[in-house]
């Protein structure tokens, strides 16, 4: 705003009216301007040492008078103008009048607690109608430690009276940026999702309060990890004698009732007069032929392709879609409980064609196979998979016939949770190794030897706590394995100790990638991903290869998502696993994820910068899972419980405008 010429008239007034299109904050910044101008006008130095109070003298109280000359209202229109962080500190935000935040019911701290770090500032709670934070007050933020060693992140006001009182928690998600000096958080009630702000005085007491709610929250994620294991230990073992209780009750009305048909033999009807003894036997079984004919009579009953819809109104089976696979050769392929649809990609449009149906995935020793996870193998020839009910198997399924060919037995591995590939691009070759992992086992898996596949050598059996829960590799081959706790480890060669080892910052990793070069790492958690770069700036080597020093330990970047979009989405984040683009000789250009209806990419060359915008686009169903078409990032294939699907990523939404 500049007004070039004033009149020289005193006690002129000016009105400037807002349209309908001005937000509250746009007409709060144009009067806090109108103050900074003043102050500038009056005393001929910078607004920026000003504090509130000395901004209250251009304040005018009196009932407002009338324009002396009629201005229109398109010369009044208040364009939007950004504050800087500095002037946001000292002006607390005004509400829009009429209108009223639902505010959630907070809980009370009523424990006596210990103070770990202070600051001082504003809070303010964002009003999703205006994409505005409102309703801001003055006071302390502080970080405290109860008497039962539990953690809470309290406000008060200048009069010590309580404005808001939260447990740490997973869903809490904090943002700080200290740019702008502010924290922002969620917070979950059972009316819906809240989001809250903090801005700071000062970014010294910020970075202390960055500091021990990070410890704290770890320690907080960590306990929280420790007594769900233990949960869930208590109710698997409940489980187990429940379930041993009915095998023992099984077996006895079993062996009663055999021998009862022991006591009561079996006898043949005489025929009736007159008409034939066929179907007149009692006790009497159908033939084998007769159940292997009505078995093949009801597998082609079932062999309906339809069975499999694309379509997200069909529901007809029961059956979700719950694993992806995206290969080279533009085919897709979908798990859909004991059947796997197939998908060809369009190399002009992108576009996916629903091709055929696999079903009635059967073992060779036993009956229908469920994948709990798959991969392709063998230049998309083959499909490897699992099934969590019989983790001790490998299943390798022939695509060309669709048939489970081969099994795999491991042996001494308790249970294969996942199937990586021998190197980044092996699945394109004829490698005929992979390798595998357990809870806290690791081994190379090789189809070629007699008896079990599991290569000696390079088995290695860990400690037990490390938990481990996703894998990948290289181009080389080099091994990164993420566990439960967070942490990360990095190996150069399979079988032995690693060579680097990342603490976590305490949520479980659910999925782990890594750039071709093996610089980045690529980690998800349900609330936020990391990006890690492992290249030891000291001595140019990657962690693969050689140990960080203790205190050179990589910083990673952490990628999440606003807390206003949060609070807009209405539920609980739950990143699937992140991928980035894939493509020999194809560089890492962008990382996708989803979580509910949501698909979420970022410019993996911006947040490398520090950037962390993202792109979004939203579905009607939530994504099950999600990956690249191979060899660009331009298109992305989508899987939604009931339907297959393709996005461009020139479609999606920059988060700036979401």
């Amino acid at each position: 705003m500049k007004m070039r010429k004033t009149p020289k008239e005193s006690g002129n007034t000016f009105e400037y009216i807002c349209d309908d299109d001005t937000t509250v904050y746009t007409a709060n910044s144009f009067e806090i301007t109108i103050y900074q101008c003043m102050y500038q006008r009056k005393h001929q130095k910078t607004h920026f040492n000003a504090d509130e109070q000395e901004f209250r003298e251009f304040e005018v109280r009196s009932p407002r008078s009338q324009p002396t000359s009629p201005s229109s209202s398109g010369s009044s229109r208040v364009q939007r103008r950004t504050n800087s962080p500095s002037n946001d500190r000292k002006v607390s935000v005004k509400s829009e009048p009429g209108i009223k935040i639902n505010l959630p019911s907070l809980p009370q701290l009523l424990e006596r607690h210990e103070c770990l770090a202070e600051a001082y500032g504003t809070l303010g709670l964002f009003d999703s109608r205006t994409g505005l934070f409102n309703d801001s007050a003055e006071g302390f933020i502080r970080v405290v430690r109860t008497s039962s060693e539990n953690y809470w992140l309290i406000v008060i006001d200048t009069s010590e009276r309580q404005l808001l009182a939260q447990p740490f928690s997973r869903s809490m998600t904090p943002v700080f940026t200290p740019a702008k000096l502010s924290l922002i958080w969620a917070f979950d009630d059972t009316a819906g999702k809240y989001t809250w702000i903090f801005r700071f005085a000062d970014l010294g007491p910020l970075k202390n309060v960055q500091l021990k709610l990070g410890e704290c929250m770890v320690e907080t994620l960590r306990c929280a990890d420790a007594a769900e294991a233990q949960k869930q230990r208590q109710a698997q073992a409940v489980e187990h004698a429940q379930a041993q209780a009915v095998k023992r009750a099984q077996a006895q009305a079993t062996e009663r009732a055999q021998a009862l048909e022991r006591e009561q033999p079996k006898f043949r009807t005489a025929p009736r007069a007159g008409s034939s003894a066929q179907g007149q036997l009692k006790y009497e079984e159908r033939s084998e032929e007769e159940q292997d004919s009505g078995s093949e009579e009801e597998a082609e009953e079932s062999d309906d392709d339809d069975d499999f819809m694309v379509s997200s109104g069909s529901q007809q089976d029961g059956q979700k879609n719950s694993h992806l696979a995206v290969g080279f050769k533009d085919r897709s392929f979908v798990v859909r409980g004991s059947k796997i649809g197939v998908f060809s990609h369009d190399r002009e449009d992108g576009r996916l064609k629903f091709e055929t149906t696999i079903t009635n995935l059967n073992g060779l020793s036993r009956g229908t196979v469920k994948p709990s996870r798959i991969l392709l193998h063998d230049a998309d020839a083959s499909m490897m998979m699992i099934d969590e009910d019989d983790g001790d198997t490998v299943y390798k399924m022939d695509l060309e016939y669709g048939k489970i060919v081969e099994e795999w037995n491991l042996p001494g591995t308790t249970g294969v949770k996942n199937l990586i590939p021998n190197s980044k691009y092996s699945q394109q070759s004829g490698e005929q190794t992979l390798i595998g992992h357990s809870k806290e086992a690791m081994f190379r898996i090789d189809p070629r030897l007699a008896g079990s596949k599991i290569v000696a050598k390079d088995f290695k059996q860990y400690a037990k706590g490390n938990h481990f829960t996703c894998g990948t590799t290289t181009t080389n081959g080099s091994l990164a394995v993420a566990g439960a706790k967070g942490d990360i480890k990095l190996f150069n060669i399979m079988g032995k100790n690693a060579k680097t080892a990342l603490p976590g910052l305490g949520e479980p990793i659910t999925g782990i990638d890594v750039t071709g070069s093996g610089q980045y790492l690529l980690a998800t958690t349900a609330s936020y991903l990391l990006v890690i770069d492992v290249l030891n700036p000291g001595n140019k080597s990657l962690g693969f290869d050689r140990s960080f020093p203790i205190d050179s330990k990589p910083d990673p970047i952490k990628l999440t998502l606003r807390p206003e979009h949060v609070a807009a989405m209405r539920h609980r984040v739950n990143f699937t696993p992140a991928r980035f683009n894939t493509g020999i000789g194809e560089e890492e250009k962008t990382i996708v994820t989803s979580t509910g209806p949501y698909v979420i990419t970022w410019n993996f060359r911006r947040v490398k910068l520090g950037y962390k915008d993202y792109q979004i686009k939203q579905y009607d169903d939530n994504v099950v899972a999600d990956n690249f078409k191979y060899g660009q990032d331009r298109s992305i294939i989508v899987a939604l419980p009931h339907d297959v699907t393709s996005v461009q990523k020139k479609n999606m939404v920059n988060s700036e405008t979401f």
